[in-house]
């Protein structure tokens, strides 16, 4: 059920459920904004295409100076999203620190993986 005043992000997470023959049930989980505040939902995007963009690209918490300075959101937040990967790291770094070192990445939650190709593809920025 959709709540009025809620703004829900496509799927950024898709955790396997039950199997049943040959389909396995996933759940989906999306990021909730407030629908009213637009900027901060715009914010919460770009850094989340930001963490995203890193892994692709190669940058991870140690080398988060590599991410380029935006002009997303006006004068003195050209670091934003490279503010954000210093405290989180990219995709890989966050799954591995919550779901363990070992973790394997299967079917959605993989990056452009093969074969189903692009699964989370972030815009350039």
């Amino acid at each position: 059920i959709l709540s009025p005043g809620l703004s829900f992000s496509r799927p950024y997470f898709y955790e396997g459920g039950p199997s049943r023959g040959n389909l396995t049930a996933e759940k989906a989980f999306s990021l909730v904004t407030q629908e009213a505040d637009a900027q901060f939902t715009d914010l919460v995007y770009w850094v989340v295409m930001a963490i995203i963009d890193a892994e692709e690209n190669g940058i991870t918490q140690n080398t988060s100076n590599e991410m380029p300075l935006v002009n997303l959101f006006g004068t003195g937040l050209e670091r934003l999203l490279r503010d954000a990967i210093l405290a989180v790291g990219n995709y890989d770094e966050m799954y591995r620190r919550v779901f363990g070192q070992n973790a394997t990445r299967v079917g959605l939650n993989k990056l452009n993986a093969s074969p189903f190709g692009p699964q989370h593809y972030p815009l350039p920025f």
